[in-house]
């Protein structure tokens, strides 16, 4: 479709409008009340998504920052900075609530569809007065202090240049560490602590967005509770990071918010206190206690499965290493599926485990040779535990208390040993006389 740009009269319908919201932005100055009534219908009615791209063009804009910079009458022929600095003017009736509500809907809008192009109005000003604002607080510390250090640095940015895959071109890029450190005059080390202790909260799911979802002059957003700060920021924050994600994951099944559980595990004090002083926070302690020793218990027994089917090798009852067969092999390899399903409830890990004990027994009662070595281990231990309990008897203890019922507990030990003893004696050779 060809346009003539030179009278009003060629213009469609959409770039009558387009032409009249650039002509209001021109002429009305420092209080463009009909420009902002013009941008707010252009928005909510997707006007500018009607207007061709240019001469010779059908297909229209599908870039709302396109459409500002392309010259009338297609698009408004400004900076889209430009646009986002006009849109802080109040209109002249703000005050009617009905104004004030289409206002705040397209400033909102515009806003929105600039920052999906990394255009946020943002500039090296402003950056500087927030990183001298963020110096000012860096004594306290605290989660606002590490959503601006995630806003602003990137570990891969280099200086003031933009790394790679951070952000738009359009949009103020992020800068290095060093960068922050030199512009708020403290270390580069300090700043990515913060930046760490940013992304260690992500991994826990104590924020929900990371440092590469945030960009300069990002929307605030909610931050977690203060309590929780100190699990996160600090030179050693990579097992407090590792246990926070493990808390979050617990909490999310639970159906609580990570927070309240990461507070709880900062105070155990506290936490001794309720268990003392509450039955119902004893009883859920003591609860919490069981299934921890179940799960406990559960990934023992399923690592004994899968060693026992991976090596081959398990142990007696009595403690005697032996090769299991192929086809007793074969079979404990069948329940490492059980150990290994995520949703295998403690019950069903004993069963497995169980089961691979019970095929270690009937290896050993299947095999003549491996059941007399088995009973042999077991005799021997057994002996030999006695002897040590006997050896461990002081006689002279033992003589200063001493009773009849005491007297014939030994008389009985020392008759069946002498017994068992008189088993074992090799025959005595008999002789005729000749």
């Amino acid at each position: 479709m060809t346009v003539r740009v030179e009278s009003n009269s060629y213009l469609t319908e959409e770039q009558q409008r387009v032409y009249q919201l650039r002509s209001s932005l021109e002429r009305n100055g420092g209080t463009p009340g009909g420009f902002l009534d013009l941008l707010a219908a252009v928005v909510s009615d997707g006007t500018w998504r009607q207007v061709p791209a240019g001469v010779n063009a059908d297909a229209p804009f599908t870039s709302f920052s396109d459409f500002i910079e392309a010259k009338p009458p297609f698009g408004l022929g400004h900076k889209p900075e430009y646009v986002l600095k006009v849109l802080q003017v109040p209109h002249p009736h703000e005050g009617v609530p009905e104004i004030r509500k289409r206002m705040n809907a397209m400033r909102a809008e515009v806003q929105k569809m600039l920052a999906q192009e990394g255009i946020t109005g943002y500039s090296e000003e402003q950056r500087d007065r927030d990183i001298t604002a963020w110096a000012a607080l860096d004594r306290s510390g605290g989660w606002w202090l590490a959503f601006f250090v995630a806003c602003q640095v990137s570990k891969g940015a280099d200086g003031n240049r933009n790394s790679a895959g951070n952000g738009k071109a359009d949009g103020l890029p992020k800068i290095s560490a060093a960068e922050f450190a030199r512009r708020s005059r403290t270390s580069a080390e300090r700043v990515l602590r913060y930046l760490r202790a940013w992304e260690a909260a992500k991994e826990a799911g104590v924020v929900q967005l990371g440092a590469a979802d945030l960009r300069p002059g990002n929307d605030p957003m909610e931050l977690p509770s203060d309590e929780v700060w100190g699990r996160f920021y600090g030179p050693r924050n990579g097992a407090a990071s590792e246990r926070g994600a493990l808390i979050a994951a617990a909490a999310e099944v639970a159906g609580i918010r990570p927070t309240k559980a990461l507070e709880v595990k900062e105070n155990p004090t506290a936490l001794k206190v309720a268990i003392i002083a509450d039955q119902r926070t004893a009883e859920a302690a003591k609860e919490a206690l069981d299934v921890r020793a179940a799960e406990a218990r559960k990934v023992e027994r399923a690592q004994y499965v899968r060693q026992v089917a991976g090596d081959g090798k398990a142990k007696t009852p009595a403690g005697l290493p032996i090769e299991l067969p192929a086809q007793a092999k074969a079979k404990a390899a069948a329940y490492v599926a059980v150990v290994e399903d995520e949703k295998a409830t403690p019950e069903a890990v004993a069963e497995a485990y169980e089961a691979v004990q019970a095929l270690i027994v009937e290896t050993v009662a299947s095999d003549p040779e491996i059941t007399i070595r088995e009973q042999r281990t077991r005799f021997t231990k057994t002996l030999t535990s006695t002897v040590r309990s006997i050896e461990s008897i002081d006689p002279d203890d033992l003589l200063a208390v001493a009773d009849d019922g005491l007297r014939a507990s030994i008389v009985a030990a020392q008759k069946r040993i002498n017994e068992l003893a008189d088993l074992l004696a090799p025959p005595a050779s008999s002789h005729r006389d000749a």
